[in-house]
């Protein structure tokens, strides 16, 4: 259990501290005050049954890919293709900022994930905007605010820590509502267009 100033973040080994995506100590302030707005969140674990925490390289063991499959498509993915691009990621210093939820109680099975995306501009004075993307929940965990959760502490993270000047995402129609209450919403004249370049299957077609 690492401790400075005063904070713990609990069930973290520091010696496990490269394996994560980022460090954990950006989030350190983040959870902190998170939790003067949220009692269940007790330095970096929610409602006594959750920790949450940066993506790790042993995650591939614990269920990330097939968490993610409950979002989209993701085909055959070794621990080789998982590792190497997960270092790809981790190379793009201050980029690619992944949370997980890890289910205390289940063999530390991964039940939550959500990406902060940091795209550095020249307009805007050089600025940084940021995009929240692959937010799930697995679909046994559901109901209990962790989307919420995951995206409040994203937000928070890109705006206090990463200076994003704007956060932005997209969703289906039937989530708008959700996003919505965790303060994000419509911009007039704004459109979201897209180009696909794979042929993905009927059924993936629906679901995307």
């Amino acid at each position: 259990m690492a401790q400075e100033n005063g904070y713990a973040f609990k069930n973290l080994n520091d010696d496990h501290q490269n394996e994560y995506l980022f460090d954990i100590n950006l989030l350190e302030s983040i959870f902190k005050e998170y939790s003067l707005k949220d009692c269940k969140l007790k330095e970096n674990i929610y409602d006594e049954k959750y920790l949450i925490r940066p993506l790790a390289i042993i995650d591939y063991n614990h269920g990330y890919i097939e968490l993610l499959r409950q979002l989209t498509e993701c085909g055959t993915i070794t621990y080789n293709g998982f590792k190497q691009r997960f270092n790809q990621l981790k190379q793009c210093l201050n980029t690619y900022y992944v949370l997980v939820i890890e289910d205390i109680n289940s063999d530390k099975q991964i039940v939550g994930t959500a990406t902060l995306v940091c795209e550095k501009k020249f307009i805007r004075q050089l600025s940084i905007r940021g995009r929240i993307e692959d937010v799930v929940i697995h679909d046994r965990c559901r109901g209990q605010q962790l989307g919420k959760l995951l995206i409040d502490l994203l937000t928070e993270l890109g705006r206090k820590k990463c200076d994003c000047y704007k956060i932005s995402l997209e969703c289906k129609d039937h989530l708008v509502s959700f996003y919505q209450k965790c303060g994000y919403n419509y911009e007039d004249k704004q459109n979201f267009l897209c180009q696909r370049f794979k042929n993905l299957s009927s059924n993936q077609q629906e679901r995307n």
